[in-house]
């Protein structure tokens, strides 16, 4: 009973080899899961008292129970039966298919990877990229949001990086869910964004199941008073300036509001730029839909090549890109808005709430407009389009600059000033261009546009054109 045993070596590494994926799911990920959630509990109990917006108990949901209880909602039920009659399948064939969608949809929410490893990487992805610039239009209004409001924090969708920004800026505040597209369904995008709160996007869904699944997800997270980021562009710029806002989510929102029994829903708006954008380029000769047309390779491929840029800049701290800018406007109250125009939100049909949500979201959009920072390079590239072909010389590109500078306070925006000096920000902003080939400086001593790259001084000229519109009379 006690003589040793001996096993060939062939035989004990097939036996290792064997034994190692059940040492692997019934030990270690079962120990890795119970660190991570105690982790989570952790941050949570540390985080949330010190936030303004405190975290919903529907934050510390785990994934698979959430998209199971999203699965099993008996509004999603009823839809699933309609679906399976008119389709001819089985109600059984329906539900496996919702789950999976709520398996897509759902974020993974997880306090400790938000408040302690994405903010970090947030912090040192941007900081690494920019200079990050905050303004209030009226810091004080801004603490008057209650906890006991649905919060949204809506903004113009300049950049992927918006994303990133957002969270950044609010992480002492509240911890966000935000709807991102397909762009961020590659690995580890994906995972990154579902634990930073993301819920993803089909755009344009065809699919009646998909769209309610996605529906009755946002409101549950609104009941639950879980803040949210909207962006109601829904794709990036082409041109630089802002594009036809749609309401989709919006609307699933305000759907079940009723002004005397539901929490208010509260929105702040908030205008995001940057000297640089990370995606330009691709912008100015593709928009976003011929972006993704290029398949996954090619977003595999740029998603590699901007993240070994990220790396180096990260790692080098160049902030090569200049400002990233956000401004903050007071906040609106929908159940005020609805009062002052007289609206009986619960007796109107779909057609009318459609038009009054359609109307009261372009008031939000005009206000996100007025509140988008000038940084200095939009600034310089508004200057040049102005300037003679044969360009201007360092001081009257100064003067140009200065002007342009007076006329956009002069529209209350929020400008963007290296060490509140316009000749010091006028510096920075040339040594941006010139390396990027936008602006070439002639041997007669003028700064004049690249012809190769009016489009792109175009594009962010575009983005701070309506500070100089001329003022409509009447």
């Amino acid at each position: 009973m006690t003589d040793p045993v001996v096993l060939p070596f062939w035989l004990l590494l097939l036996l290792i080899l064997f034994a190692l994926p059940t040492l692997f799911t019934q030990v270690f990920i079962p120990l890795w899961l119970k660190l991570w959630n105690r982790w989570s509990q952790q941050a949570f109990n540390d985080v949330n008292p010190q936030l303004q917006l405190k975290l919903s108990p529907f934050t510390l949901t785990r994934y698979k129970a959430l998209a199971a209880q999203l699965a099993t909602d008996p509004k999603l039920l009823e839809t699933a039966a309609e679906i399976a009659e008119q389709e001819g399948v089985t109600l059984e064939e329906v539900r496996v298919r919702l789950h999976k969608i709520a398996l897509e949809i759902v974020p993974a929410f997880n306090p400790f990877f938000y408040f302690r490893v994405g903010y970090r990487l947030g912090r040192g992805m941007l900081r690494g990229f920019y200079r990050v610039s905050i303004g209030f239009v009226d810091e004080q209004s801004l603490e008057t949001v209650s906890n006991d409001d649905s919060v949204i924090f809506m903004s113009n969708h300049r950049s992927n990086m918006d994303y990133l920004l957002m969270n950044y800026l609010t992480s002492e505040r509240t911890m966000l869910s935000f709807g991102v597209g397909e762009w961020s369904g590659i690995f580890p995008v994906r995972q990154l964004m579902r634990g930073a709160g993301g819920y993803f996007i089909r755009r344009d869904s065809k699919d009646l199941l998909y769209r309610r699944a996605l529906e009755r997800y946002v409101q549950m997270a609104t009941e639950a008073r879980v803040p949210h980021a909207m962006f109601p562009e829904g794709a990036l710029s082409p041109d630089g300036g802002m594009q036809p806002a749609r309401f989709g989510l919006f609307s699933y929102v305000t759907k079940n509001f009723n002004p005397t029994t539901s929490p208010d829903i509260v929105v702040v708006p908030i205008g995001i730029n940057y000297d640089r954008v990370a995606e330009d380029i691709n912008m100015v000769s593709s928009n976003s839909a011929e972006f993704r047309k290029k398949g996954k390779r090619f977003v595999i491929w740029s998603g590699f090549k901007f993240g070994s840029r990220t790396l180096a800049e990260v790692l080098l701290q160049r902030r090569s890109f200049g400002y990233a800018c956000a401004n903050f406007g007071r906040p609106v109250s929908f159940r005020d808005w609805l009062e002052r125009h007289e609206v009986d939100w619960p007796s109107l049909d779909r057609e009318q709430r459609f038009d009054w949500l359609n109307r009261f979201g372009n008031e939000l959009m005009a206000q996100v407009k007025a509140l988008i920072p000038v940084p200095p390079v939009a600034l310089l590239c508004r200057a040049l389009q102005q300037a003679p072909e044969t360009g201007l010389n360092k001081t009257e590109l100064l003067a140009n600059f200065k002007q342009l500078f007076l006329r956009a306070r002069a529209k209350n925006a929020f400008v963007v000033l290296a060490r509140a000096s316009a000749q010091y920000s006028l510096q920075q902003a040339l040594e941006l261009t010139l390396l990027r080939g936008m602006v070439r400086y002639q041997a007669a001593g003028n700064y004049v546009v690249n012809p190769e790259k009016q489009a792109l001084v175009a594009y962010y000229a575009k983005s701070i054109e309506h500070y100089f519109e001329p003022e409509k009379k009447g």
